[in-house]
């Protein structure tokens, strides 16, 4: 089980973009699913939801996962763009905790 994801600095933000790679189907996060994602003071939550605001894209029958935004950089912070940051991460059925 994965223990860490990537977080990129492009455009002046950053984003954390999960793939096949991170075993998303594997934790409930099928291309055409929906999540919701939670901010708190110091972690983000990723949570499958029927109903989730989100959706899981469709790359070539892969899931891809992308949080892009305001949120998400006030959450880690952006120092220049081409910055990759390791964060430790929590895969459950249904939920990754990142942070």
């Amino acid at each position: 089980m994965k223990s860490s994801i990537k977080v990129y600095s492009q455009r002046g933000g950053r984003l954390v973009w999960l793939t096949h790679k991170d075993q998303l189907a594997e934790h409930g996060f099928k291309p055409g699913s929906r999540f919701d994602v939670e901010f708190t003071e110091d972690k983000v939550i990723i949570t499958s939801k029927v109903d989730g605001a989100r959706k899981v894209s469709d790359k070539k029958g892969k899931p891809v996962l992308a949080i892009i935004g305001k949120k998400i950089t006030e959450h880690f912070g952006w120092v220049a763009d081409h910055v990759t940051d390791s964060v430790a991460a929590k895969f459950d059925s249904g939920k990754i905790t990142i942070g």
